[in-house]
């Protein structure tokens, strides 16, 4: 239903003393710049000498760096061709961030190598057809990042196998698959605990806290060096935290307040006294544009009769959201902070991937969830006839 996605990590980071200098002295030159701004910002030119093993001479390599945080965006970085087996790319942009996460890919993505970077320079040897299990040198969070990989991979992949060959129809293997993601959960935190100093640690959290549940995220974010609290990914946790009221069904919804597409501010409650879908989703999330058909075709159907859908979206592009909504003929009440994964109702209500719903009754309380299809229309036709 839902995308999660363990993420392989890698290094690569620092300043060149000659180009930091220069434009130091640049900015200093320009009495606009205040002092303060100055000594917050930190310029490092990330080198990465890289090895191509098996690639073509002019095959084109790019570097971008990668959204990890909620609300960032990924972004071209640089571009070389590979001569003899070998390039040369860098990252100059002016940036105050310890640790940085890349992407070095060919223009298909048909080799592609994700790593962390917090070193002014670092090696990177890869092989054509294998580029994935490149070798990256100079990275201490790369390497804490390998080796939580190589720590759960075997949990994952059997996880995985047990979803995807008998997804939640068997209950014997659902009670495998159960067990072992208990067992991931519990391994996890382990090594959480022991890598508390690293950025690592902290992405993890942010990413998993959601799926972990409250207690879980509380105990391991304590236990988090003060530094990595104060990391964007100790932040999101803490605000997850902060906000999350573990709603489920039987529990009664909780308001709250966010824009629609033009402008206007709009609480949930507004719609209480009818059923409500209550809608998670975004522009860019496949599955969700594919049941938004459905979803049109059953507001049309029960709309008349006491029927509502309040959506929530998680984009972080307001024109990409509005354009969706135009393109899918949604004519319900649309709404969204442009905060990404740190969506205030996203935090609230525990979501942990798209598309995810509640079912809201006249009363207030939640009666279902992550309804699709024909389960939608089904429930529906129960409550409200036709």
């Amino acid at each position: 239903m839902y995308y999660s996605v363990l993420i392989l990590l890698s290094i690569l980071c620092n300043p060149l003393l000659s180009y930091a200098q220069k434009m130091d002295t640049k900015l200093i030159a320009n009495k606009s710049v205040k002092p303060n701004v100055l000594q917050e910002i930190k310029y490092r030119t990330i080198d990465i000498t890289g090895f191509a093993h098996g690639f073509k001479d002019s095959t084109w390599l790019y570097l971008d760096e990668v959204a990890i945080g909620p609300t960032k965006k990924t972004r071209s970085v640089d571009s070389i061709i590979i001569i003899n087996e070998r390039f040369y790319l860098k990252d100059d942009t002016p940036s105050s961030e310890k640790h940085k996460y890349y992407v070095i890919h060919t223009k298909s993505f048909s080799d592609y190598k994700h790593f962390w970077v917090d070193s002014q320079s670092v090696t990177f040897s890869g092989v054509k057809g294998n580029f994935r299990n490149s070798l990256v040198n100079g990275s201490v969070p790369q390497q804490v990042s390998e080796a939580f990989d190589r720590l759960t991979m075997t949990l994952v992949k059997d996880i995985d196998s047990l979803k995807r060959n008998f997804g939640n129809t068997d209950s014997v293997e659902l009670k495998k698959t159960l067990s072992l993601e208990a067992e991931l959960i519990q391994m996890s935190a382990r090594f959480i605990e022991k890598n508390a100093t690293s950025v690592v640690s902290a992405y993890l959290l942010s990413i998993y806290c959601k799926t972990w549940g409250l207690k879980t995220s509380k105990e391991l974010y304590y236990k988090l060096s003060q530094a990595n609290k104060e990391t964007d990914f100790g932040i999101s946790v803490k605000k997850f935290i902060d906000l999350n009221k573990e709603i489920d069904i039987g529990c009664f919804f909780i308001d709250f307040q966010q824009k629609t597409n033009q402008g206007k501010a709009v609480r949930l409650s507004s719609l209480t006294g009818k059923y409500i879908l209550l809608e998670f989703w975004a522009s860019w999330c496949g599955p969700c544009r594919k049941e938004n058909p459905n979803l049109v075709t059953v507001y049309n159907k029960y709309k008349s009769r006491g029927f509502e859908i309040f959506g929530v979206s998680i984009d972080i592009s307001a024109s990409d959201w509005e354009k969706a909504i135009a393109a899918d003929n949604l004519p319900w009440l649309q709404v969204r902070d442009l905060n990404g994964g740190n969506n205030e109702a996203v935090l609230i209500y525990g979501v942990d991937g798209i598309p995810a719903n509640f079912l809201i009754d006249p009363s207030g309380k939640i009666i279902s969830k992550n309804l699709r299809g024909g389960e939608l229309n089904k429930k529906l036709k129960e409550l409200l006839g036709v």
